[in-house]
């Protein structure tokens, strides 16, 4: 097996050296990688789009100032990565991160495959959303920034009938930043070249998770990849019963239960890959860390790519903050490394603007309550709930307990996923599938570990007795394959029969193709007033 040099432990931040492994000789070609370029790397990938919106959306009196405070936050931050939290620098060799070539080259083909399989680009047949996510490309292309639409340029009289006014603008409302890259680069060379750097970008980020998680890991294993796609609850039991018993409240794969939702790593990949790639980065980034200095940043970037996720990712972050790993020596150490001008400074301009932004189209979030109240017979939700959490949450719990009992980021994330299923925002439920993720992706990491400790020929156990815990982790992974298998099955099936792609089913939402579209975008995509708007009257260009 082979494995990256270790880390360090970050219990009191401080640095461990781990014993030199031996290698056989086809393990000798290794890249090595300093820790604060791998931190340099996902920081930059995630703020590149930030300052890109910084200068391309707002007036330049806001958007120079916020573009070079963010530029030194940045710096700061990755200066500081390895620096304990009482402010001790961390060796640099004893934390480099030795990557074998073959882990090297293979992850960056899996990232390739991987957002090719999964529709970022429409080179294949997609599923879900994309007729959406081209649309937004185009339009971050084709359109002056902010983008700002006028309903006269509607030509469906389909479309006009829906919307039912002819005239007047409407601003694009959207957590759109992923797109930023590309969309730069399809305003100088075309929106063909625009959507392949789209590709290229989603692939970065997919590589840089998977980097993440094997040294989280300590350890380069072809499962990374292989958990990273296949994550899931184990879906496939009450899909099994629906077979047999056709219950009314089945909905699709992986929403059996009204209301509830928690989805797997290939669906998210497939339809919102611009706030699961982005996420998962921020949760690496939180358990890379070694002091809490920068965690305004770090943290607090999410909220530009996904508003939802903002709710699972606060209680881990807490948890970070006040849990000992991350302690310094005195209690006031501690309280400054929280109460610092990065963390402060990023959180309130990361809320001011982005906040007021969303808040242009609030009305986007006007279906909301408690889940109950959405019930036809409100006493149903007891067992559908109670269902839920075992098919969901309990199988990862189970096993997953004894290696991370001691962690309160595993207690809080089990919290977390336990208390988000009782409200609801948004008539699919955004609040549950997306704000679910950051607890989901820290046990994607952690099983990750697991599995690869249970597959590795020196761990495995000879007695009939030890076999029981190895058999259950396989067999769990083996049932939470099933939500991929299917949508795999869907995605190649459909392209082997030539079936027509709905990628352009939308085109522009500005000039819609079909129909269908018209009322969910307008709902979700136009923010109507916007020119009242705190964000549109004080710092859109």
């Amino acid at each position: 097996m082979k494995e990256v040099k270790q880390i360090g432990d970050l219990s009191k931040g401080k640095a461990k050296k781990s014993a030199p492994l031996k290698r056989s000789s086809h393990d000798t070609r290794t890249i090595t990688v300093p820790f604060p370029w791998l931190y340099a790397s996902i920081v930059l990938f995630l703020t590149v789009p930030l300052f890109m919106f910084f200068l391309g959306y707002l007036r330049l009196s806001v958007g120079i100032p916020l573009t070079l405070i963010f530029a030194g936050i940045v710096l700061y931050c990755v200066s500081d990565c390895l620096n304990d939290p009482d402010g001790t620098k961390l060796s640099k060799t004893d934390n480099d991160i030795k990557i074998p070539l073959s882990y090297f080259i293979g992850f960056a083909v899996a990232a390739l495959v991987i957002t090719y399989v999964t529709g970022v680009g429409e080179y294949i047949y997609t599923i879900q959303d994309h007729p959406y996510r081209r649309a937004i490309l185009r339009d971050l292309i084709n359109y002056d920034w902010p983008v700002i639409y006028n309903y006269s340029t509607q030509t469906n009289p389909e479309v006009r009938e829906i919307f039912g006014i002819a005239s007047g603008e409407r601003a694009f409302s959207y957590y759109f930043i992923y797109w930023m890259p590309a969309a730069l680069a399809g305003k100088m060379f075309g929106f063909e070249v625009g959507n392949f750097v789209h590709f290229l970008w989603n692939s970065l980020g997919i590589f840089l998770s998977l980097i993440s998680v094997s040294v989280l890991i300590k350890r380069f294993t072809a499962w990374v990849p292989f958990i990273f796609v296949f994550f899931s609850g184990l879906d496939i039991l009450p899909n099994i019963v629906y077979v047999f018993t056709q219950y009314d409240s089945w909905y699709w794969v992986e929403g059996w239960v009204p209301k509830l939702a928690y989805i797997s790593n290939f669906r998210e990949l497939t339809s919102v890959y611009n706030q699961m790639v982005p996420c998962f980065l921020v949760i690496a980034l939180i358990l890379l860390s070694f002091n809490t200095r920068s965690m305004g940043l770090t943290a607090g970037i999410l909220f530009c790519y996904s508003p939802w996720a903002v709710f699972g990712i606060i209680p881990i972050v807490g948890a970070v903050l006040f849990g000992k790993k991350l302690r310094a020596d005195k209690a006031s150490k501690t309280v400054m490394n929280i109460l610092s001008p990065v963390n402060i400074a990023s959180a309130l301009l990361l809320l001011s603007i982005f906040g007021s932004y969303y808040m242009s189209n609030s009305g986007a979030v006007d279906y909301k309550g408690f889940v109950w109240e959405f019930y036809d017979d409100p006493r149903l939700f007891v067992p559908c709930y109670l269902i839920f959490l075992v098919i969901e949450v309990l199988p990862f719990v189970a096993i997953l307990y004894g290696k991370n009992k001691s962690d309160p980021v595993f207690w809080v994330s089990v919290i977390t996923l336990m208390v988000i299923p009782f409200y609801q925002i948004t008539g699919m439920n955004d609040l549950c599938m997306r704000g679910s993720m950051p607890a989901l992706f820290f046990f994607c990491i952690r099983l990750s570990g697991l599995v690869s400790d249970t597959m590795d020929v020196k761990n495995t156990p000879t007695t009939r007795k030890g076999w029981l815990k190895p058999a259950a982790v396989m067999l769990t992974v083996i049932l939470m394959m099933f939500p991929a298998l299917f949508n795999l099955f869907l995605i190649f099936g459909s392209e082997v029969k030539g079936w027509p792609n709905d990628k352009e089913d939308i085109g522009s939402f500005g000039n819609i193709n079909k129909a269908e579209y018209a009322e969910v975008i307008q709902d979700q995509f136009f923010a109507k007033d916007f020119e009242t708007s705190f964000f549109y009257k004080y710092f859109a260009k």
